[in-house]
């Protein structure tokens, strides 16, 4: 579905310095702090709050989930429910058409978003908001860990899907006490992130190499803030937050981006791996993501939370 020519700022902008509001030049080529002079600049579409770029996230991720349903009824709509854990469905559900929402780390976008509400992007990456700035309403390059460029209580929602995991733990409160600031009241948060797991596979995978665990699974993918699904829910809850959902995913199957990684363990695992591997592509994507999602929702409610290797939280600042 083709996208709406959109504006590349929200109304207002405050200073991350200072937080006084910025006024956009006359040539639209950057905004300035009347307090500090401070500058940022507007480059393809973007308002760049950051001078340098990250050298692990520039550019890492740029694919955009496309998918738009014709119409909003079940029978269109249902593969939200599919895609990514259900994650979009949840958003869906949670925060209503038309709503200004921030989506933190997203990299290069949920189309469906920009067409249910009124999108902010934040990433690192130029390279990914830029590719993404004529479908979400504005993009900014900032770090959320630091301070969102943004007026108090001025937003209704913020998504994120596999942000969280990212952001060590000693920066959490700091992130979480800017998006209870920017959130109006009632307004919810909807994560999607990878957690500390327990599920047999992985307690395996420890076992047989806990220092190529710590390799393949945290420190190559950036997951500085892997943390179990209780610690997560303590934080969200001691900084403001009101838990509405918290649901573990993947607890049987995982998904099939993460057979390249069990390949590594060998073994029995590689051929394992490799018959898990043929399910990255269509039809059989897929038909596995379906099956994921149905045991998700149904045998895996009984199954140990410890054991989800994906959690879905909903939270409402209080």
């Amino acid at each position: 579905m083709a996208q709406e020519s959109r504006s590349p700022t929200p109304p207002d902008l405050i200073c991350p310095e200072d937080g006084e509001r910025l006024r956009l030049d006359e040539g639209a080529a950057h905004y300035r702090c009347a307090r500090c002079d401070s500058r940022y600049p507007v480059e393809k579409g973007v308002v760049r709050f950051l001078r340098d770029t990250d050298s692990f996230y520039e550019g890492r991720y740029l694919n955009t989930i496309r998918f738009i349903p014709r119409r909003e009824n079940p029978f269109y709509a249902w593969p939200l429910w599919q895609i990514a854990s259900g994650y979009i469905w949840a958003a869906r559900a949670h925060v209503p058409a038309g709503a200004t929402v921030v989506e933190v780390g997203c990299a290069s976008g949920v189309a469906y978003f920009a067409h249910r509400y009124r999108v902010i992007g934040v990433d690192l990456s130029f390279a990914s908001l830029a590719r993404i700035a004529d479908l979400y309403d504005t993009c900014l390059q900032a770090d959320s860990t630091r301070a969102l460029p943004l007026p108090d209580q001025s937003v209704d929602g913020i998504f994120s899907s596999f942000v969280w995991e990212h952001i060590a733990p000693d920066l959490k409160p700091k992130a979480l006490a800017e998006f209870a600031r920017v959130l109006r009241p009632g307004g919810k948060l909807v994560f999607l992130y990878d957690v500390e797991c327990e599920s047999p596979l992985y307690r395996y995978m420890k076992r047989r190499d806990r220092d190529l665990y710590r390799e393949v699974l945290i420190d190559r993918e950036g997951h500085a803030g892997w943390q179990t699904p209780d610690e997560n829910r303590s934080l969200f809850e001691e900084h403001g937050f009101r838990i509405l959902e918290h649901r573990g995913k993947e607890k049987l199957l995982i998904a099939p981006a993460m057979y390249d990684k069990l390949r590594e363990f060998g073994g029995w695992m590689r051929p394992f791996a490799e018959l898990g591997c043929r399910f990255r592509s269509a039809p059989g994507y897929y038909a596995y993501n379906g099956l994921i999602r149905i045991l998700d929702e149904t045998l895996c409610r009984v199954l140990p939370k410890s054991w989800s290797r994906v959690m879905v939280s909903v939270c409402q600042k209080r």
